[in-house]
């Protein structure tokens, strides 16, 4: 993982770019691992909006995001490369973090960011979901009703 920035939250925080972070060439996901530099204490930190913007918006989507000491890593990508691998890492902190920043307790991330591909077929890629990854055919899906 490349490291993209590190930014203590403020009450005033709205969206924040984080960094820069350039895609690898035929790329369609990113994985930010977001590691909290602080303890957490007797209240859970809640979630932030995490992405990727390119000059085209947010073409590998965006997600809620947690954070914890030890880490903890987010997937962004919708399937298919963006038209620009080169853009900023945003983070939004919901406002129950605001809350408690606002009341003495600040919040520190650091974001660390790789790219790679997870659609496709070929070697080292990975398959998505319903795709058997020795020939790349569907596999058959099973619907299971219960009373």
């Amino acid at each position: 993982m490349i490291s993209v920035g590190t930014h203590t939250f403020t009450p005033d925080d709205d969206l924040v770019v984080v960094g820069s972070f350039t895609l690898d060439e035929d790329a369609d996901t990113l994985w930010v691992e977001i590691t909290q530099d602080q303890v957490t204490g007797p209240w859970p930190w809640s979630y932030g909006v995490l992405g990727f913007r390119s000059a085209f918006g947010y073409e590998l989507g965006t997600v809620k995001a947690f954070s914890k000491p030890e880490g903890v890593v987010q997937r962004l990508g919708v399937g298919r490369p963006p038209l620009e691998r080169s853009g900023v890492i945003t983070f939004q902190p919901r406002s129950f973090n605001l809350a408690w920043i606002r009341q003495g307790n600040p919040w520190t991330l650091s974001f660390a960011a790789e790219s790679g591909v997870t659609s496709g077929s070929g070697v080292g890629v990975v398959s998505n979901s319903f795709v058997n990854a020795a020939d790349g055919n569907g596999l058959p899906v099973t619907r299971i009703t219960f009373p």
